[in-house]
């Protein structure tokens, strides 16, 4: 209220200038009564409000020209922005600030192995739970329309000067046409995988196959002619013998598109040992949180690691008990161990002889140990340990 010097007084409007340091007083008929300077905390607080406007949609800008999908968030979850990209990822455009559309504007969230995610417990809701950011999180996205595409979440919070948590930022790239490219890529190396291992199987397998025969006939021709003489001969037939054996296994090995679960493996494994040598009893023990499956570059080595104990205690030590044993040590370690009451052998001397080598080099491209604890004429244990994968 202004008082004139009459002592009549009227109702006055402040009009602060902000650009300058000075606001008009003015009356009713919009008259300046008076110039006076703007008080020091409320300039401060306009420029505050007035940068912090400018930085938004600044922010706003850039997540605008990204070549990806990007939207915000409140700290409730309500969606505050999203870009055209955001809306093409989406197949629809969801409202701002509306509870029906909290975190996410998707129709629908799938994980990768195809499970329902609910939208509270999408990437940028655990971003916003947890104050903590998520990236690289790959997603399935279902429009209204059924179609499903693949995207990499990017999830993050957002903090204002005081660290104090304001809402988060999801980026969403799109990763359909490569997800499609690399099924095109892996159906292609299946295609090739299988045709070398046709060719592996009706060339060269036969061929071998029809050696050893030969070399059969010669050796019981050689054993009758020299009164039993065939001990050369025979060592030639076990090696083309085993040859032919591993490279069944790496036929089938490339005939296979997809692994069977570690246990199953090993189960199988077990089985065929039986089978080759049914005087030997094979026993697998199994640590009930012992993983049932492990990542296939873990799963395959170890695996090949067990075959080769295997054969070492069936066809070298003369063995009649043989024991698989499988467990976790720790929180990040797995164990494996294959203990035979065989004749035992001196570990030192045999590297070359009986494939420990490689099973060394196994063990090492896993990032574990081996231990190998085996005496002439005793028992023998091998102790595999790789981190968990």
């Amino acid at each position: 209220m202004f008082c004139h010097g009459c002592g009549v007084a009227e109702w006055v409007v402040f009009c602060y200038c902000f650009r300058g340091e000075f606001c008009d007083v003015r009356d009713k008929g919009s008259r300046v009564a008076m110039r006076q300077p703007v008080p020091e905390e409320i300039n401060q607080v306009h420029q505050a409000g007035s940068t912090l406007h400018d930085g938004e949609l600044h922010f706003r800008r850039l997540l605008e020209k990204l070549p990806a999908g990007a939207y915000t968030c409140d700290p409730e979850g309500l969606i505050t922005y999203f870009n055209q990209h955001a809306v093409r990822l989406w197949g629809r455009a969801p409202k701002l600030n509306d509870p029906v559309d909290r975190f996410c504007g998707s129709f629908k969230l799938f994980a990768v192995d195809g499970s329902p995610i609910a939208h509270n417990q999408c990437w940028m809701a655990l971003a916003l739970e947890s104050n903590e950011g998520y990236n690289k999180r790959e997603i399935v996205i279902e429009r209204p329309g059924g179609e499903r595409l693949s995207a990499l979440a990017h999830a993050n919070p957002i903090h204002d000067e005081s660290g104090n948590l304001i809402g988060a930022v999801n980026v969403l790239v799109d990763i359909t046409e490569r997800k499609r490219a690399e099924e095109e890529l892996r159906m292609v190396r299946e295609a090739e995988r299988s045709r070398i291992a046709r060719d592996l199987h009706d060339g060269v397998l036969q061929d071998l196959a029809a050696v050893v025969q030969g070399l059969e006939a010669a050796r019981m021709e050689q054993k009758t002619r020299f009164e039993g003489y065939d001990t050369d001969l025979h060592r030639e037939i076990d090696t083309l013998r085993q040859a032919a054996s591993k490279l069944r296994r790496a036929v089938y090995d490339l005939r296979s598109e997809k692994p069977p679960p570690f246990l199953q493996a090993i189960e199988s494994l077990v089985e065929v040992n039986l089978q080759r040598a049914p005087e030997c009893e094979v026993k697998l023990e199994v640590q009930d949180d012992f993983p049932h499956e492990i990542p296939d570059e873990t799963g395959r080595e170890l695996l090949r690691i067990v075959q080769e104990a295997l054969t070492n205690a069936r066809c070298h030590s003369e063995a009649r008990n043989v024991r698989i044993g499988l467990e976790v040590e720790g929180a990040d370690s797995l164990v494996v161990e294959v203990a035979d009451d065989g004749l035992g052998f001196n570990p030192a001397s045999a590297d070359s002889g009986v494939g420990i080598e490689g099973m060394r080099e196994r063990v090492s491209l896993l990032g574990g140990d081996m231990a190998i604890r085996s005496e002439i004429g005793k028992r023998t244990l091998v102790r595999v340990r790789v981190p968990c994968p």
